[in-house]
């Protein structure tokens, strides 16, 4: 996919240097005046910077220019992802927060910014969170094992649609309510993709990993199971699994400990 007018309901808009992807209902000027706004920090590191203002969330590219120039010019596909990914997730009725915009800073064939504009997640946690909360509140092996059929179902949705997640730790997934489930970090979603064993695998490593701690395989090898085609038996999945999953968080663990951090991995 290589149109960003990705629905009929998108217009192109040039503005300033900006060029702005947008709904009717969306203004440019609006589109510009979150981008340029700063707002609240929520995440900021080499490879990008998230803030909020108001009902928005803005995502763009971190580093320096010059490094934003190559990777954003020379590589853009990898750096679109987010924003057609967020519309094939809407489109196919997967959880993903809304996309409002999307939009970049060019001149003369090269873009020296860009930014993906969406929905807050307001009073949505990571499922991790959520889960840990719902151990502190005493809850039952009911309630857990229905909170990860909803999870497996939202996560089966994903894939069904086409679209293989990357990195599918329970950081990167929403929930307020523990029913319904939001996926972000939409820059790691490769669409229109066969879902391999492979990805199959290193999604399940990952979802295991960021629950492997707070809770038993009673409740994760039904969770992994529900999201295994019938041509995959459990019994040669699961030591599979677990295997790539030590091999995971020990690499984690040696990259935290040259970083002096601790922690549980996810």
């Amino acid at each position: 996919m290589t149109d960003l007018c990705c629905r009929d309901s998108v217009k192109r808009t040039r503005l300033k240097s900006w060029t702005v992807y947008h709904d009717d209902g969306v203004t440019p000027a609006s589109v510009l005046e979150a981008i340029e706004s700063g707002g609240e920090i929520l995440k900021s590191s080499k490879k990008s910077r998230v803030h909020r203002i108001g009902d928005w969330v803005v995502k763009m590219a971190g580093g320096s220019w010059l490094s934003r120039i190559i990777r954003l010019t020379f590589k853009k596909a990898r750096y679109r992802r987010g924003w057609f990914a967020a519309n094939h997730l809407v489109a196919h009725e997967v959880g993903c927060p809304v996309p409002i915009a999307y939009a970049e800073r060019s001149l003369l064939g090269l873009i020296f910014q860009h930014a993906l504009v969406s929905v807050y997640l307001e009073e949505e946690r990571n499922v991790e969170v959520f889960s840990r909360a719902l151990i502190q509140r005493g809850g039952s092996q009911d309630t857990f094992s229905m909170y990860l059929s909803k999870l497996a179902m939202a996560v089966n949705a994903l894939t069904a649609s086409g679209a293989f997640h990357g990195d599918l730790s329970g950081k990167n997934i929403f929930t307020r309510d523990g029913e319904s489930f939001r996926f972000i970090d939409l820059d790691s979603i490769e669409i229109g993709v066969e879902y391999t064993e492979a990805m199959r695998l290193k999604n399940h490593v990952q979802l295991y990993d960021s629950f492997c701690d707070d809770m038993n395989d009673a409740l994760l090898v039904p969770f992994l199971k529900a999201m295994l085609p019938a041509s995959i038996d459990p019994r040669v999945w699961m030591p599979k699994v677990r295997k790539a999953q030590e091999v995971r968080r020990h690499k984690t663990e040696e990259k935290w400990a040259k970083q002096g951090r601790s922690g549980s991995s996810g």
